[in-house]
């Protein structure tokens, strides 16, 4: 007699190879739910634009600076922040001494200090300053954060969404410009 049990696969094999399709769906299925969720909880990979006025009093001078930022995340914890605009240095009659010009884009590493609060620690790993931009150590100390003029150097910045289409950056004590995108791109 012929046993014909032993060509038939068994009952396990006939469930787990129907119901791996099922599973690997399931996965794919989740995965997309769960990265959907997480873009709209925070636009990781859509870039922004927006306008800072900064204002700093020391002393007998008053120093002013009016920016567009571009602020970009690269991926794999990298970070581009491009600034581009005039900085004035004014006396105390408050007469424009000095006027600069400031164009420069900022490489950082990031580092998500806390979820709670959306506070990121940035270090700056390389700084493209161009042949126009001449903000020199003075102005740049009295309007800069470091690490937007001294690579290395490491800033605690807060990246906030706000709204559907907007993105509030700050330190941790006051933000400083709403970054707004396009989510239609």
């Amino acid at each position: 007699m012929t046993n014909y049990n032993k060509n038939l696969p068994s009952v396990k094999k006939i469930l787990f190879l129907s119901l791996l399709p099922i599973i690997v769906l399931l996965i794919i299925i989740s995965c997309e739910i769960f990265l959907r969720k997480n873009k709209e909880a925070f636009p990781v990979n859509i870039p922004c634009r927006g306008n800072m006025i900064i204002e700093a009093q020391y002393d007998n001078e008053r120093a002013r600076m009016v920016t567009s930022l571009y602020f970009s995340f690269l991926g794999k914890n990298k970070i581009l922040i491009s600034l581009s605009g005039t900085g004035y240095l004014y006396n105390n009659k408050n007469v424009v001494i000095e006027k600069k010009t400031l164009l420069r884009n900022i490489y950082y590493d990031s580092v998500q200090e806390s979820k709670a609060t959306e506070t990121y620690s940035l270090t700056s790993s390389q700084i493209n300053i161009d042949s126009v931009d001449d903000f020199d150590w003075r102005i740049s100390s009295l309007l800069l954060m470091n690490s937007f003029f001294l690579t290395g150097h490491t800033d605690t910045l807060v990246l906030k969404k706000f709204g559907d289409n907007a993105l509030l950056i700050g330190n941790n004590q006051s933000p400083f410009t709403l970054c707004v995108f396009n989510t239609s791109l």
